[in-house]
C-alpha cells in the first residue's frame, strides 16, 4: 500500500509508515492489556483446588428433574397466584408496568435533555445540562442497589421491584430518547421556526414526527430487558418468581429450582421473539 503512494508522488500516511512489528504504541498496549490481566489474576486469586465436579454434575442433574407440584397450590392457604406460574405472570406484568411508568417519566425529560431543543439561552443550557447529569447518576446505580433501597420504602414484594427497576430505566430510557431527538434531521424544525413557532410548536411538528418509530424501538427494547432483569429482583425483595427461585436454592430444592429457571428461559425466548419481530416491522 506504500508503494502506491510512492509511485504516485502522494504523501504516504502515517499509519502506514509505521511497521506493525516495531511500532511501540502497539506493543505498549498490549503490554498494558498483559499486565493488567496479570495484576487481575493475581489479586483474585482464583482457586480450583477445592472444585468438585462430580457433586457439580449431580445437582445439575437434579436440575433437570423438574417438580410440577409448584405449579399448583400447596396447601388451602394458597391460591394460584402463590404457583409458579402465577408468580411468573406476575414477573412480566412487574417488567410492563415498570416500563410503563419509565416511559411516562423519561418521556417529557429526553426533551429537556436534548442538546437541539434546549440550546439558545443560558436557562435552558443548564436545564440541558442538569437533566443529562442526572440521567447519568440514575443509570450509574445498578437496579440491584435500588431495589435493596425501595425494600426499605415499600417493605418486601412487587412494591419495591416495580419502583426500583421503574427509576432506573427513567436513566435508560432517558439517554436514549435525548439522543434519539439529537439525531433527527434539523431542516423541518429550522422551517418551522422561521415562520414564528414557539419551541413547543417546534417539538409537535417537527420533532415528534421524526422521534415516533425509535421512541418505540427503545422502549420495546428495554421492556425485553426489564422481563429478563425481574425475577433477579426477587433475589433482593423485588417480588416475583425469583423470591420463590432464591427460597428454593436456599433450601437445595434443585428440582423446583430447575422448573423455575426453564420457565424463566422459555418466557425471555418468548418476549425477545415478540420484541424482534415488533422492532423489525418498525425499521
Amino acid at each position: 500500500m506504500a508503494e502506491y503512494f510512492a509511485a504516485r508522488g502522494l504523501p504516504i500516511p502515517p499509519e502506514l509508515q509505521r511497521n506493525p512489528l516495531t511500532d511501540w504504541r502497539k506493543w505498549s498496549i498490549a503490554a498494558a492489556v498483559i499486565a493488567i490481566l496479570y495484576v487481575g489474576v493475581r489479586l483474585l486469586d482464583i482457586d480450583i483446588s477445592r472444585a468438585n465436579p462430580e457433586y457439580g454434575f449431580t445437582q445439575i442433574f437434579r436440575l433437570l428433574r423438574f417438580d410440577f407440584s409448584i405449579l399448583t397450590p400447596q396447601n388451602e392457604f394458597e391460591t394460584f397466584w402463590d404457583t409458579a406460574l402465577g408468580l411468573m405472570i406476575v414477573t412480566i406484568f412487574l417488567g410492563i408496568v415498570a416500563t410503563a411508568m419509565a416511559v411516562v417519566v423519561a418521556l417529557p425529560l429526553a426533551f429537556l435533555g436534548a442538546r437541539n431543543i434546549m440550546t439558545g439561552h443560558p436557562v435552558t443550557a443548564a436545564i440541558y445540562g442538569f437533566i443529562r447529569v442526572l440521567f447519568t447518576i440514575i443509570r450509574s446505580i445498578d437496579v440491584l442497589i435500588v431495589v435493596i433501597i425501595t425494600t426499605i420504602f415499600f417493605g418486601l414484594g412487587s412494591a419495591a421491584g416495580v419502583f426500583g427497576l421503574a427509576f432506573h430505566n427513567v436513566g435508560v430510557l432517558g439517554k436514549l430518547y435525548s439522543e434519539a431527538v439529537e439525531g433527527i434531521d434539523p431542516g423541518p424544525g429550522e422551517a418551522i421556526t422561521a415562520t414564528g413557532a414557539n419551541r413547543l410548536q417546534v417539538i409537535w411538528a417537527a420533532v415528534l414526527p421524526q422521534i415516533v418509530n425509535p421512541f418505540i424501538s427503545f422502549s420495546i427494547y428495554r421492556l425485553d430487558a426489564n422481563v429478563r432483569l425481574a425475577p433477579i429482583l426477587g433475589f433482593v425483595g423485588g417480588g416475583g418468581i425469583g423470591q420463590m427461585l432464591f427460597q428454593s436454592t436456599q433450601l437445595l430444592q434443585y428440582e423446583k429450582a430447575g422448573l423455575i429457571v426453564f420457565m424463566i428461559v422459555v418466557t425471555v425466548a418468548a418476549m425477545d421473539f415478540a420484541s424482534a419481530q415488533v422492532r423489525k416491522r418498525l425499521a
